[in-house]
């Protein structure tokens, strides 16, 4: 250890060389300043895959995600191409970027094809190794061509998203914009989530390579059921709130809206709503679901303003409805259409009760039972388990969900003129009992 002291020691020196030699007597002001960037930058990164003195953390460890690498190398590639571009002698049009958009939402389909593809031919009996290496060619040549692309699409869409944010409709955030919008078009990572097997209960995330083979993912999830006695599942992210954030290559309405959310969780980092969230289950859920409400509303908008369709402003969920008590009788009406989110409801209703009971393997094999029957409705989801709910019942939209926050949120969401006036009440609260006062004073029943 005292190496790896002494190494950073002589970093730290050589740093505050480099950024105050020319600076003469202010030097110590400006490494004052360089120092609380840094820091600045190590608070938005995420804690959870820090934590390498875990069970999930040591068994995952040879797929573990290199955050800090990737921060490094993205942040200054893309600040490094902004301070590129803007001077005279690299001038980029408005329409260079807008052709560069519309280059990328039809590679976007292409490489979802090559993908197929890829995975078609290397699933087969017996590979044709020619066939799988030709496949795999394609796909690598549709990701070079999006990494020369992204640069200036993710400017001119941060550039959006920013007017938008500052826009009379969402009225959030005023002249000085802060964090900046920034992100970038990448694969985001998996995440390991674990979970107490006698209790839907979110315990603990590792960040995993987006590259990491099935095989492994379910080696990895049955090492921590045999030796830890805890259900575990590997999951593919939507995105990843560090900052730069990390949003999927994706199509452009669902690009714009997940950027829109994980920018929300970079500005509230910075509010009492944002730092409590790795405080518990509630007012995370809290954070995730006011950004999914966030996100969507303000993609929306973005994508209105980028394409001239017509905004339509996003309704109020099926899972956020209010209970059957006030009116809505819509459940015991008899219907022959199968509905996904009913049938998650009923499922994560049911395994709540068999774990209550104490029926931990049978509630694991109803689970399983499930999953093959959502196969029937064209439904492919590799692993049902605790671990599943825990994550998804953090998002109180989704159906895997038993929280009310997403009524709450709802209802609170049409009591205000934007979307924006609502993140303004929440930011300032860092506990869910704050939470629950906020909701009573503004008259919203709670269950």
């Amino acid at each position: 250890m005292w190496i790896i002291g002494s190494l950073l020691l002589v970093a730290f020196n050589a740093a505050r060389w480099l950024v105050t030699f020319p600076l003469g007597r202010r030097s110590k002001w400006v490494f004052r300043g360089f120092l609380t960037v840094v820091l600045m930058l190590s608070w938005l990164v995420p804690v959870g895959d820090r934590r390498f003195d875990t069970e999930a953390s040591a068994v995952s460890l040879e797929y573990g995600y290199g955050l800090v690498a990737w921060e490094f190398e993205n942040f200054f590639d893309k600040w490094g191409h902004r301070i590129w571009t803007a001077m005279p002698w690299t001038p980029t049009s408005e329409q260079d970027r807008l052709d560069a958009l519309d280059r990328y939402v039809v590679l976007v389909d292409e490489l979802r094809a090559a993908r197929d593809e890829l995975n078609r031919v290397s699933s087969t009996e017996v590979p044709d190794q020619l066939v799988v290496v030709a496949a795999q060619r394609d796909v690598d040549r549709l990701i070079d061509e999006r990494d020369g692309l992204r640069d200036g699409i993710e400017e001119y869409l941060e550039q959006i998203i920013t007017e938008v944010v500052r826009s009379d409709e969402i009225g959030l955030i005023g002249s000085f914009f802060w964090p900046p919008v920034d992100f970038r078009i990448d694969n985001p990572p998996k995440l390991l989530v674990t979970s107490r097997r006698d209790e839907i209960f979110r315990i603990e995330d590792v960040l995993i390579d987006p590259d990491i083979p099935v095989d492994d993912m379910s080696r990895i999830e049955d090492e921590l059921s045999d030796l830890s006695d805890i259900s575990a599942i590997v999951l593919q992210t939507g995105g990843l709130a560090s900052y730069p954030t990390v949003i999927p290559t994706t199509g452009l309405k669902r690009l714009v809206v997940v950027a829109s959310h994980e920018w929300l969780h970079a500005y509230l980092i910075f509010h009492p709503l944002g730092r409590a969230y790795f405080s518990n289950g509630d007012i995370r859920s809290t954070n995730e679901t006011l950004a999914d409400i966030f996100g969507r509303e303000v993609g929306l908008r973005v994508y209105s303003e980028i394409t001239g369709e017509p905004f339509v402003a996003p309704t109020r969920p099926e899972t956020a409805s209010r209970t059957l008590d006030e009116g809505d009788d819509s459940a015991e009406r008899p219907t022959q259409e199968f509905s996904f989110n009913r049938f998650m409801a009923e499922t994560r209703s049911r395994t709540d009760e068999m774990l209550a009971d104490g029926l931990i393997e049978e509630a694991e094999a109803y689970m399983e039972s499930r999953r093959v029957e959502l196969l029937d409705h064209g439904f492919t989801i590799r692993k049902i388990n605790q671990a599943y709910f825990a994550f998804y019942g953090t998002y109180a939209e989704s159906p895997s969900s038993t929280s009310p926050i997403a009524r709450y949120l709802w209802d609170l969401r049409e009591q205000v003129d934007s979307v924006g006036e609502m993140v303004k009440l929440l930011r300032p609260l860092g506990t869910y009992e704050q939470f629950e006062r906020l909701l009573v004073e503004r008259g919203i029943d709670l269950e």
